[in-house]
C-alpha cells in the first residue's frame, strides 16, 4: 500500500526542520521578529570599520557612513535555515565600500537580482519592497533599476557608499538566508538617498 503520507513527509523532508520554516518565513515576508539584535557597542561605525563575521539568527543594526575605512564583512557558515541581516542604520554615503564575503566553501546563489529605483526618497519607505535573488536570469530590468548577475561561483558583495544619490540610506537592509547549504540567497530593501539611484558599485562576484 502507497505511504497515504508521501506528500507530507516529502513536503516535512523539504523544510528540513522548524528553524528552517520559521527563518524562510521571516526572509519571505522581511520580518526579523524572532532574531536577537547585535547589542549597539559591537556595531558602531568603528567596530564595522574593522570589520566582523555576522551570526546566525541576528540582526545588525551598523552606524557605518562609509566615510572611514572599507567594510569587509563575513558571513556565517551557510548551514540550511540559517538567517542574518545586515541594517544600514547610518547615511551610508562617504564613498568607501563594504564587502560581505561567504565563509570558506560557501557561494552565493546563481541568478539576478534587480533592486528598483522609485525615485521617492526616505519619507516613503512604505512604498519599498524588498528583492531577492531568482534562479533564471532576467534579462530586462524593471522598475528603472538594473539587473545584477551572481554567478555560480560568486563569494563576494561589494556595495560602494556612493554619495549624494544611493539606496543605502538609513533604514536599508540585507538578508542572507541559505535555503541549500552551502549557498547563500540574497534580499535586499534598498533606502533612498537623493534621486535612489543604484550605489555606483553593487556587485556579487
Amino acid at each position: 500500500m502507497a505511504n497515504p503520507m508521501y506528500g507530507q513527509n516529502k513536503f516535512d523532508d523539504a523544510l528540513g526542520s522548524a528553524k528552517f520554516f520559521k527563518n524562510y518565513i521571516a526572509y519571505k515576508t522581511w520580518n526579523w521578529n524572532d532574531l536577537s539584535l547585535r547589542i549597539a557597542a559591537e556595531s558602531t561605525d568603528a567596530k564595522t570599520d574593522t570589520g566582523f563575521t555576522l551570526v546566525d539568527g541576528q540582526i545588525v543594526e551598523s552606524l557605518w557612513d562609509g566615510d572611514g575605512a572599507a567594510a569587509a564583512m563575513v558571513l556565517p557558515s551557510a548551514s540550511a535555515g540559517a538567517l542574518t541581516v545586515f541594517r544600514f542604520s547610518a547615511q551610508a554615503d562617504g564613498g568607501t565600500s563594504i564587502t560581505f564575503t561567504t565563509a570558506s566553501g560557501d557561494y552565493f546563489g546563481g541568478g539576478t537580482i534587480t533592486p528598483p529605483v522609485t525615485n521617492l526618497g526616505d519619507k516613503l519607505t512604505g512604498a519599498r519592497r524588498p528583492v531577492y535573488t531568482q534562479k533564471w536570469a532576467e534579462s530586462v530590468a524593471t522598475a528603472g533599476g538594473a539587473a545584477i548577475t551572481v554567478g555560480d561561483a560568486a563569494n563576494e558583495l561589494v556595495i560602494a557608499s556612493t554619495a549624494t544619490n544611493n539606496q543605502t540610506n538609513i533604514g536599508a537592509e540585507l538578508a542572507f538566508f541559505c535555503e541549500e547549504a552551502g549557498f547563500w540567497q540574497l534580499g535586499f530593501l534598498g533606502s533612498e538617498l537623493g534621486s535612489g539611484a543604484i550605489n555606483a558599485t553593487f556587485t556579487i562576484s
